[in-house]
């Protein structure tokens, strides 16, 4: 056998280890079912051992990254170079026992560990004594399994990033080119509900001559992201797009125009990674979008739980009593059917917090199946950056302010490219505004397209602070419409301001269920906010005339003072 190069527990980056709590094992050995947090049964050891004897007989490992994320993603999707290509001379019988023993589906491997002894011994005896499974018994090959491309094909919603192209000699230039497409396809890697073609099977279309229909067809991908690199003296160039496959369609394009510094490539690369991960990766990314979209008009009952999954991002795109009662239902049945799926559970937490949060379908004891699913959620993958934003959207709304916190930080640690992290605005509804309203705006910047929500959000923290016009201009720039956030905010900053009129014309886009227009805001602001600020909030709307049902003013008191400096 060969002898392995660098393949040594004591030479494997830290990095590449199993997360405790997460699964167990070393993550090169380890099974595509493992890897997803499945089910497991004797098959996995199965494949650890392909693993162990491809190493043995060509000195390498079959599966390939520069990270644990890369790693993960080749072991889930790619097929691994062909041992011929290093070991011509191998026997053509122990190659198929190798082969077998890969298959990425337990079902293709050898049923059990007595056969796979059965067939390594049957090696003495010739090639034609090994049986492959489903094949005739005088056949002496196993039949090829499904193309990598096929598989994912069939998966459907890949992505794939091609080399970013530089036309050109300059060796600074070629390195961010090829720094900024590792840096994409690792950041794109952290969220984990996207399913990202591992680089290696993309590195073959650096020359960039091949049209991404093709490349899309050929590597099974459904999207397609590519950038190029121009230079002119000190300036520079990037133009990066997202285009599906399936029609050629652009879905996103972006140009940078950046100075160029060969000195500063990292810095550019830090400028750059985040803008184009974010956009394209959150939750109000271009590709949970285009993905949501795509399966939104499939029927409920034929919808796989990653496509349930993608449905309830449509949710947030849309949030309506209506959508939120569809999203709950395609969750319940997806966790079902694959209960050990970490995504579906985190999303059916948010979904179900939403019960209370939003009161959209209330059923009993909403906020205790939002954190029972949350904790469902880290239990199967604790660093899973979307179940650590559940489980702190859980505790939020139970008031633990602690334990919300603890989870809220895990989160943002987890994926700092995360421009939809649910953390930052818990951060400023526990009461640290000036921390969490910078995290809101660095996310506003890094994806233009984030939700005008964000700049409500902004107006609530002038409000608080007493900067009444700038939360009128906050507010007007969100342009949300009336509904139960904008009008109370609206009305409240016109009466403090003294602008009776604009706050009247405010209230008047104030509803609720019995009529009780002061009851439903209280209640919606102590969901949210601490009691001093739902007190200077409710003493605004007061001063715009809002009556309680008793028909007193609503507001007052010295609680209801602002929270923060009051300019003169």
């Amino acid at each position: 056998a060969a002898e392995p190069t660098d393949s040594s527990d004591s030479q494997m980056p830290t990095d590449l280890r199993t997360r405790e709590g997460v699964v167990m094992g070393t993550v090169p050995y380890m099974s595509p079912e493992q890897v997803s947090g499945l089910p497991l049964d004797h098959r996995t050891d199965i494949f650890s051992l392909g693993v162990l004897l491809y190493e043995m007989a060509t000195g390498r490992r079959p599966f390939q990254g520069r990270s644990s994320a890369e790693l993960a993603s080749a072991i889930l999707r790619d097929a691994p170079p062909a041992i011929e290509a290093s070991r011509s001379d191998l026997p053509d019988g122990l190659r198929a026992v190798i082969s077998r023993c890969l298959q990425k589906s337990p079902d293709e491997r050898f049923p059990t560990a007595r056969e796979t002894v059965a067939a390594l011994r049957d090696l003495r005896s010739g090639p034609s004594s090994i049986t492959p499974m489903s094949a005739p018994a005088a056949s002496a090959t196993v039949p090829p399994p499904p193309s990598t491309g096929s598989r994912r094909r069939d998966e459907g919603f890949w992505v794939a990033v091609l080399p970013f192209t530089h036309r050109g000699s300059d060796p600074a230039v070629e390195a961010l080119a090829e720094g900024l497409t590792e840096e994409v396809v690792t950041g794109l890697s952290r969220f984990s509900y996207l399913r990202v073609v591992a680089r290696g099977s993309t590195a073959r279309y650096s020359s960039g001559s091949a049209s991404v229909r093709s490349v899309g067809s050929e590597i099974g991908a459904r999207y397609v992201m590519e950038g190029s690199l121009r230079h002119a003296g000190p300036q520079l160039r990037v133009a990066v797009q997202l285009v599906d496959a399936t029609t050629g369609a652009h879905l996103w394009a972006e140009t940078y125009n950046r100075p160029f510094d060969p000195s500063a490539v990292f810095d550019l690369q830090d400028d750059l990674v985040p803008r184009i991960v974010s956009t394209c990766a959150d939750h109000f990314g271009v590709l949970a979008r285009a993905i949501s979209e795509a399966v939104r008009g499939k029927p409920v009952a034929d919808l796989t739980p990653y496509e349930a999954l993608m449905r309830g991002f449509g949710y947030h795109f849309r949030l309506s009593p209506e959508e939120h009662a569809e999203a709950r239902e395609v969750l319940e049945r997806a966790v079902r059917d694959a209960p050990a799926n970490a995504d579906c559970w985190a999303m059916l937490s948010w979904v179900t917090s939403h019960e209370h949060a939003h009161g959209f379908n209330p059923r009993p004891g909403s906020l205790d199946r939002a954190l029972d699913a949350a904790r469902r959620a880290v239990d199967l993958a604790p660093a899973n950056h979307v179940a650590q934003q559940a489980l702190a959207v859980a505790l939020f709304f139970r008031k633990d302010r602690a334990g919300c916190l603890a989870a809220a930080e895990r989160a943002m640690a987890l994926n700092p490219l995360d421009g939809s992290n649910e953390a930052f605005f818990l951060v400023c509804f526990t009461g640290d505004w000036d921390r969490g309203t910078a995290l809101i705006r660095r996310a506003m910047d890094l994806n233009p397209h984030h939700p005008r929500w964000y700049e409500l959000i902004l107006g609530v923290n002038e409000y608080r602070q007493g900067r009444y016009r700038e939360a009128v201009d906050e507010v007007r720039r969100a342009n949300l419409g009336e509904g139960p956030w904008t009008s109370p905010l609206l009305a409240a900053a016109h009466a403090q301001l003294g602008d009776r009129a604009a706050a009247a014309n405010a209230l008047r886009g104030l509803v609720a269920p019995g009529g009780d227009v002061a009851r439903s805001a209280r209640e919606l602001f102590e969901k949210w906010f601490e009691p001093r600020l739902v007190e200077h909030l409710m003493d605004g709307l007061g001063k715009a005339g809002l009556r309680d049902a008793a028909g007193s003013l609503t507001g007052g008191g010295p609680a209801a003072a602002p929270t923060g400096p009051v300019p003169a």
